[in-house]
């Protein structure tokens, strides 16, 4: 405690304030601003009376409510965070923080009286005494926070309890996961620990989460928090584990999220302090979570009363209540759910009829914690009902035309055993389920699977059970949904008339690009590429040559006879067939689909030309790879190195400039990067050629060659640092190098993807919504598009 004492002056305006609980009551403080010099914005010092008119500076306190521990007038508002003070969150709620450990903790919430701006506690830390209760003014208020929560509490040696649920939770991403669930399980062991941390050991360890580590021992596993919902999601490949080791993960997957929901369920505005909190209140609002869960139904089932995100994408728009619509709707929705136990989903539907078809999956019984088999078997099953309703919601909230729900729920995996198939009615969800939900009946933890039965009124139910009331497999409830399995090749239904000109396209099997049903000369290709691919030198592959040669010839002769007037085109992706349009003028141009072998042959003998030096032969067939594929990059790639072995290094560059205005599948993008940043680097830009190996993502073929040819880069042109990513995509943009993929890529996979999911037409479209998924069109769209790419297959 500071020794310097003011004087105040006589007469000096002063607020005392009232005593504070646990405090000699013969101190006393008080707000003044008789002291000089004070800041601009004041409302005074707190101060201590001492005697007389002696007082002691404690802290200057800002309008807006910042406060600054001081022991002495100051003149200007110090240039560093506030100590304490009032604040609003994002949601407009008003609370009182205390600084600790450089960041700050909220340590009291508050309601604002609208007509005078006072205050009044909805909660606190510590004991505010008279100021817990009542209204008051914001100076005042924010006083004796400032002494109840900081300021004596530090005078009493007590250290500030700041450690909070998050803390905790964050500290699982610190490290290895196996690691990190040791940790935790030990912390709520040690003498001393607080009841979350007892809780969090005991129910991890129930869990199994020994368990974990032998099994990320032999496999690759993390733990990740998704952005989506804030739960915790274990990165795995179930394909490669037992069904015992995906119970394990799915038990102790589920244990860490149940402290989520505990987080959130004990804590009003914020993350609670684990210090106040018992393991009886941890354990009763971690178990809450597998019924409260499901409270979201209610508003789920207003979904299709908001903007989507999706409905206007990269320029495109879809049909109010299309397909498009109610399949991005419902994705959103089920990325966003967040249930105890993280649950893997597939769904189907059908907007002319209003028919959803979705199924999702629920772990083992010996997942939910409870300590006998009876117990597991009814909450699981009770769980399972919770779960089918809140995705009937969803389905409902996808689009007001939605009338019926068929939701599937299976065991352990998306392809495992039913054992729930429920079938709701929009009209009965409505009228009997929702206002039972909105009651709270629905989320008693008291119910039986029979009476969530009853309440839920479905239209038809598979569900039985065996023994101490363990749930059997069933069969599923089939959904009336149309058959739109047909192949791109086989679909001769006429295409939607807004993609007609852009596609240069009529019918759907006019955009097939994979069938190879029309390739008389392919066995005769792969058996001369099975002999290059034996050769171990150059000189074998002189011989091959003539026969490629020959069977390129035969190629070409075979499309001398041909009677169609379109035009021969070579697509490396569905993306290089619908941007056809801007390689070409006239919209009545109409394209056919070449073999891949007749490509393919072309290429190979280019590389062998290049190869043998023979660079004259070499850039005449990547011209023709170019002529043939004008929207396909691995055309401009083959010039670009023939070019290059010619010495061309311009020409190389332009080449692969060229490709990358078309290039959208991410080796592609790679390659080309890596090989400007060569071509730049020798021909005398290095900054430039830096740019673009920094573009060259991590998880590609060319990554590893990239870093090491950039640091050679580097210390040969002595440049200390490499560009980030945004850097390097400024740099390419002022020297008019493209950034791929390029805009007009996805505004034509939007348009053209859009309008096939509109019209049914699913095999065509699922490429494109593939490679929108890839770029950031819409909020979450990496994992709502891949959904909505998966409901196309059947």
């Amino acid at each position: 405690m500071s020794d310097k004492l003011f004087k105040l002056p006589l007469f000096a305006k002063t607020q005392q304030l009232q005593s504070i609980p646990g405090e000699d009551a013969k101190r006393v403080f008080m707000i003044t601003e008789a002291i000089k010099p004070q800041p601009e914005k004041s409302m005074g010092y707190l101060v201590e009376q001492v005697s007389g008119r002696q007082v002691r500076i404690h802290a200057w306190l800002a309008i807006g409510g910042a406060i600054f521990t001081c022991d002495e007038p100051i003149a200007a508002r110090p240039e560093r965070n506030p100590d304490a003070g009032m604040a609003k969150d994002d949601d407009g709620g008003i609370f009182f923080f205390v600084r600790a450990e450089g960041r700050p903790v909220k340590a009291a919430h508050f309601t604002q009286r609208e007509k005078d701006g006072r205050l009044t506690v909805s909660s606190s830390m510590n004991d505010l005494g008279p100021y817990g209760t009542g209204s008051h003014d914001i100076d005042v208020m924010g006083a004796a926070c400032y002494l109840t929560q900081w300021m004596l509490p530090r005078e009493h040696g007590e250290s500030m309890p700041t450690l909070t649920v998050a803390d905790i939770l964050d500290t699982l991403l610190e490290s290895s996961y196996p690691d990190a669930l040791d940790a935790l399980v030990y912390r709520g062991g040690k003498e001393g620990a607080s009841g979350f941390e007892r809780y969090a050991s005991r129910s991890l360890a129930q869990a199994g989460a020994e368990l974990v580590r032998p099994i990320a021992a032999t496999h690759d596993i993390d733990i990740r928090r998704l952005s989506s919902t804030g739960l915790f999601w274990t990165g795995c490949d179930k394909r490669e584990l037992t069904d015992e080791q995906i119970d394990t993960i799915q038990a102790v997957e589920g244990a860490l999220n149940r402290l989520v929901f505990a987080e959130h369920c004990l804590g009003e505005d914020s993350s609670p302090m684990v210090g106040g909190l018992t393991e009886g209140a941890c354990e009763r609002a971690a178990r809450s979570s597998l019924c409260s869960f499901a409270s979201v139904a209610e508003r789920l089932m207003r979904g299709c009363d908001c903007k989507s995100d999706y409905m206007e994408l990269a320029g495109a728009q879809a049909s109010r209540g299309g397909e498009w619509d109610l399949r991005t709707r419902f994705a959103v929705a089920a990325e966003g759910l967040r249930a105890p136990f993280n649950f893997d989903y597939a769904f189907n539907c059908d907007a002319a009829s209003g028919v959803f078809a979705v199924q999702a999956t629920v772990p083992v019984a010996g997942a939910f914690p409870f300590q006998s088999e009876a117990e597991r078997n009814d909450a699981r099953a009770a769980y399972s009902l919770r779960l089918a309703m809140a995705l009937a919601a969803v389905a409902f909230g996808a689009g007001v035309g939605v009338v019926r729900a068929i939701v599937t729920v299976r065991e352990r995996n998306i392809d495992g055993p039913a054992i729930v198939s429920l079938e709701f009615s929009r009209q009965l969800f409505t009228m009997q389920l929702m206002p039972a939900l909105q009651s709270g009946a629905i989320l008693e933890a008291s119910l039986s699977p029979g009476e969530l039965i009853e309440a839920f009124s479905p239209r038809a139910l598979h569900m039985e059970t065996g023994e101490l009331g363990a749930l059997l497999p069933v069969e599923p409830i089939e959904a009336p949904l149309p058959d739109r399995s047909i192949k791109m090749a086989g679909d001769t239904r006429p295409l939607p008339a807004s993609l007609v000109e852009p596609l240069r396209a009529d019918l759907v099997c006019d955009l097939d690009i994979f069938d190879t049903g029309d390739d008389p000369l392919r066995d005769r290709y792969r058996e001369i590429s099975d002999r290059v691919r034996e050769a171990s030198a150059p000189e074998e592959e002189a011989p091959v040559s003539t026969e490629l040669a020959d069977l390129i010839a035969a190629y070409d002769a075979a499309e001398m006879l041909e009677e169609s007037a379109a035009r021969p085109l070579y697509c490396v992706n569905m993306i290089s067939r619908i941007i056809v349009s801007e390689h070409d003028d006239s919209p009545q141009t109409r394209f056919r689909k070449i073999p891949d072998t007749m490509f393919d042959a072309r290429s190979m003998l280019c590389r062998i030309y290049r190869e043998q030096g023979n660079l004259e032969d070499a850039i005449r067939l990547g011209e023709e790879l170019v002529r043939l594929a004008p929207t396909s990059f691995t055309a401009y790639h083959s010039l670009a190195l023939a070019l290059r072995e010619a010495d061309r290094m311009g020409d190389a560059v332009r080449a692969l400039l060229d490709g990358l205005t078309v290039a959208a599948d991410p080796t592609d993008i790679a390659c080309a990067y890596y090989r400007l940043g060569f071509y730049f680097w020798q021909g005398g830009d290095p900054s430039l050629g830096l740019a673009c190996y920094a573009m060259v993502k991590p998880g590609t073929y060319f990554y590893g060659e990239a870093q090491s040819e950039m640091q050679e880069l580097m210390q040969q042109s002595h440049l200390s640092r490499r560009p980030d990513l945004d850097e390097a995509r400024a740099l390419l943009r002022a020297d008019g190098v493209p950034v791929a993929p390029v805009p007009q890529l996805g505004e034509m996979a939007a348009k053209a993807g859009i309008a096939l999911v509109d019209a049914g037409m699913f095999d065509a479209a699922h490429s494109l919504v593939h490679f929108l998924s890839s770029l950031d069109v819409a909020p979450n769209s990496f994992d709502v598009l891949a959904s909505v790419r998966r409901s196309l297959v059947q």
